[in-house]
């Protein structure tokens, strides 16, 4: 492409975020093509993100409402919808939208995505310390009713604040609960939409300031953190730090049988490989990414508190299981009178010395022999004093 052509591609790109994320209501019922009472959601939807990009630190931060930084988004869409030679590894696809999903406030019909085949979903929920999608709720709610796996993702800006702040800021952003179908919160750690690549952070501070987002994330969440990212951004901006294993990773590349990947991991979760695709029930392009079925990603369902007598069906996720690879599970801790199927549905009836809290470990076993595990508390109150 000539350097006019790609200018005027990135000057599109820009003004097209800005509409998503900061046109007004008016002009979406313009855009749209009139009014009507069956719009009003997605209206009252379109007039909360109806104000002008917040400006930070002097910068217009015009991209608030795109998935990812216009460098990754113009080079994930030079790759095709669909990769010539999937590897044997990949498994089901996931969508990522954000308020760009939206446009002129648009819904999406997350059952036709479903019916279509996606079987996860990645929300933006918020940016720095200084946006929130509006779209989030729904769209995170919608997606769960339509049987997907979902989460939401923060977009860092580690110039701005600490890890620990901008982790709070998303964990009160998405009020994360584990309930069996959310995934892990996300963390999207990429090139710098606004300025420099790596922030202006020499790579000793960045990975301070990723250490400090995931773990609190953790302390707030009981969960890992997802990073998502690119093998060149990780290699510029960490000097290749190889201490994030244990955190999923969510890849982004294109234009490849298998993604490059950054130091430290030896398989992706989840990789995603365009930002072109189209998708039934999105108006608008958006990223798709594979899930790796080469990793065992059970999902916490919570703390668990049950009375003695209750009877108890309780399934333990995992996102093999929705990209047609359903492991075999065992479990360790189980209050008396419980126990677990291979299936991972855990089931009985609560017996009266279950009284106390219980550390449960539920343990999978996928076809192709990876191995995970999740651990939780079950609390049985003992009987309740009489009053005197």
């Amino acid at each position: 492409m000539r350097r006019a052509a790609r200018r005027r591609m990135t000057i599109w790109i820009a003004s097209a975020h800005v509409l998503a994320s900061a046109g007004v209501a008016a002009a979406a019922v313009a855009l749209s093509g009139g009014s009507g009472d069956s719009r009003a959601f997605s209206l009252s939807l379109a007039a909360a993100a109806a104000k002008p990009p917040p400006v930070v630190d002097g910068v217009r931060r015009v991209y608030v409402g795109s998935p990812h930084s216009p460098r990754l988004s113009q080079a994930l869409s030079r790759g095709a919808t669909t990769t010539t030679a999937l590897p044997a590894t990949a498994g089901a696809r996931a969508v990522d939208v954000a308020s760009y999903q939206h446009p002129h406030g648009a819904g999406i019909n997350w059952g036709q995505v479903a019916r279509a085949g996606y079987r996860f979903a990645f929300v933006k929920a918020s940016e720095g310390n200084y946006y929130g999608n509006p779209y989030f709720a729904t769209d995170l709610a919608q997606a769960k009713a339509a049987g997907l796996f979902v989460t939401g993702y923060h977009f860092a800006i580690p110039n701005l604040s600490s890890g620990a702040s901008q982790a709070d800021f998303a964990v009160k952003h998405t009020r994360y609960a584990a309930d069996g179908r959310t995934m892990p919160l996300a963390l999207d750690i990429e090139y710098n939409p606004y300025g420099a690549t790596c922030y202006g952070l020499t790579a000793a501070r960045m990975v301070a300031w990723i250490s400090a987002f995931t773990a609190e994330a953790r302390r707030l969440t009981g969960q890992p953190t997802i990073i998502y990212t690119t093998a060149d951004w990780w290699r510029s901006c960490t000097g290749d730090n190889a201490g994030f294993r244990s955190d999923p990773l969510w890849v982004a590349a294109y234009g490849r049988n298998s993604p490059p990947m950054p130091s430290g991991w030896r398989q992706w979760t989840f990789w995603q490989y365009t930002s072109n695709a189209r998708v039934p029930g999105i108006a608008a392009k958006v990223d798709v990414s594979y899930f790796g079925r080469a990793v065992l990603q059970l999902l916490d369902p919570g703390a668990q508190r049950s009375l003695v007598g209750t009877a108890i069906r309780l399934q333990v996720g995992s996102l093999n299981a929705a990209a047609g690879q359903p492991p075999v599970y065992t479990a360790a801790g189980l209050p008396p009178g419980l126990s677990i199927r291979a299936s991972g549905l855990i089931v009985g009836t609560v017996a009266a010395s279950a009284t106390g809290v219980h550390a449960v470990t539920v343990t999978a076993l996928t076809p192709l022999g990876v191995t995970g595990s999740v651990s939780f508390t079950w609390t049985v109150p003992g009987p309740a004093l009489p009053s005197k």
